[in-house]
C-alpha cells in the first residue's frame, strides 16, 4: 500500500486523537536517538472488508536499528471503535508478522502503554512478550513488547 493512501494517513491521524486523549498533550513527541526510516523501508498496511474501500485499521512496519540488525518496529497499529471487537486488529497483527519476515526481519518491537490495557491483551494473547525498552524508558505508563518472526530463523 502507498504511503499517502489517505485512507491510511485518515487512520494514523484517528489514532493520534486517541492517544492525545489517553495520555494528554506531548505523547507523541518520539524520544531522541530514534532514526527516522527511509520511506522506501516502512511497509504500511491498511485493512479494508472485501468489495468495500472504507478503512478498518492500520499498522506500518519499520526497520528498528537502535533493536539490533534483523529487528523491525511495528507502529501505529489502530482499528478505529466502530470496527473493533471483529478480529481485525488481530488480523493487521498476523499480516504485519508476514511482511516483517518478508523484509528480512527476524523479530519485531512495539511500544505500546498501561492506558491502553486492551491494546496489552492482544498482544499477550497473540505471543507478544515484554521486551527490553528502545524508547520511552523512563516514561512508567510505557510498555515494551517483542516477538520472533515466524518462519524465520530465529523462531525455528
Amino acid at each position: 500500500m502507498a504511503a499517502d493512501d489517505p485512507r491510511h494517513a485518515d487512520l494514523v491521524r484517528a489514532a493520534e486523537a486517541e492517544l492525545h486523549r489517553r495520555y494528554g498533550d506531548g505523547s507523541l513527541e518520539p524520544p531522541e536517538g530514534l532514526p527516522a526510516p527511509g520511506a522506501g523501508d516502512v511497509v504500511h498496511l491498511l485493512a479494508t472488508a472485501a468489495g468495500d474501500p472504507e478503512p478498518l485499521g492500520c499498522a506500518v512496519v519499520a526497520p528498528l536499528p537502535v533493536a539490533g540488525p534483523g529487528v523491525g518496529e511495528l507502529k501505529r497499529l489502530f482499528v478505529p471503535p466502530a470496527a473493533r471487537r471483529r478480529g481485525v486488529a488481530t488480523a493487521l497483527l498476523s499480516a504485519a508478522e508476514r511482511a516483517a519476515g518478508d523484509r528480512g526481519f527476524r523479530a519485531l518491537r512495539l511500544v505500546t502503554g498501561t492506558l491502553q490495557p486492551e491494546a496489552i491483551a492482544l498482544y499477550e494473547r497473540e505471543g507478544w512478550r515484554p521486551a527490553p525498552p528502545y524508547a520511552w524508558a523512563d516514561d512508567p505508563l510505557t510498555r515494551t513488547f517483542g516477538k520472533d518472526v515466524p518462519g524465520t530463523p530465529a523462531h525455528r
